[in-house]
């Protein structure tokens, strides 16, 4: 059992999505509505998920651990509800909604899984957001790729690439209460070794037919002026998807760029 820790479902991507002038084919899949919880991911996250979803259908059963409803099938219906739900769920061992929910279904899987099964985290062990949740209910049954230590996500995700497409499948390591595992950067990966993409991903300017001049605008805005204020003032609620609306609309915006002072 592979457990993938989940997209950003607040960034540029996410926005691409929304855009309502979009013909892109993932916009029009999206808009649909036949879209599934996995290819959403790899959309939003790219070559990592990308990586992630196909490793583990190679080599066993995925669940994709989501900021707000525990652990979900690859094959959940994914609509813009569940990505504005999905977009201001603060993926945190302090957040009792999302680790209330993770405990509740980690519990399950393990009481179905026996104790003689392995589960495999492909995610972060560097913090606790998932280890400090999954730890004290799996045990020694969590285990985690060991090539994964000193790699960045891309570096990750095409390595889990080439093993599903060659077959081979990564060793594992069990994980240790209060012991984040850290080790050297390793060499690069080879670039012949590189596997083409398996999941069509859409920028937002593609179409079926002729491409128009107003599709490429993919960073138009998909959603209402944001209410910041609102949004960020303490103690304040927004039960339910439709309150959500200035809080998403604050995180799907592009990350500024950073300008360095040039030096004197």
């Amino acid at each position: 059992m592979f457990l993938l820790s989940p997209a950003y479902c607040g960034g540029r991507r996410a926005t691409l999505l929304l855009n309502p002038k979009s013909e892109a084919v993932t916009v029009r899949e999206f808009r649909s509505g036949t879209m599934t919880l996995g290819r959403a991911f790899a959309f939003m996250s790219g070559l990592y998920f990308r990586g992630k979803l196909s490793y583990a259908e190679r080599f066993g059963e995925a669940l994709v651990i989501t900021p707000t409803r525990g652990l979900q099938p690859t094959s959940l219906p994914f609509d813009e509800s569940l990505l504005r739900e999905f977009a201001v769920g603060d993926v945190s061992v302090d957040n009792l909604e999302y680790r209330s929910a993770l405990e509740r279904d980690v519990s399950a899987l393990a009481a179905r899984l026996g104790r003689g099964s392995q589960v495999v985290l492909l995610g972060s062990v560097a913090s606790g957001k998932y280890v400090d949740v999954l730890l004290p209910i799996l045990g020694q049954r969590l285990r985690y790729p060991t090539a994964f230590i000193g790699r960045g996500d891309m570096s990750r995700g095409g390595l889990m690439l080439r093993s599903a497409a060659s077959g081979l499948e990564l060793d594992y390591d069990p994980l240790t209460a209060g012991v984040r595992p850290r080790g050297p950067r390793p060499p690069k990966l080879d670039p012949l070794t590189r596997v083409p993409p398996a999941v069509a991903v859409s920028l937002g300017n593609e179409t079926t037919g002729h491409r128009r001049s107003s599709d490429c605008g993919i960073l138009e805005p998909a959603l209402g002026s944001p209410r910041r204020s609102a949004a960020r003032r303490p103690g304040a609620r927004t039960p339910g998807a439709e309150g959500l609306g200035a809080v998403v609309d604050c995180r799907l915006r592009a990350r500024p760029r950073l300008h360095r002072r040039p030096r004197s």
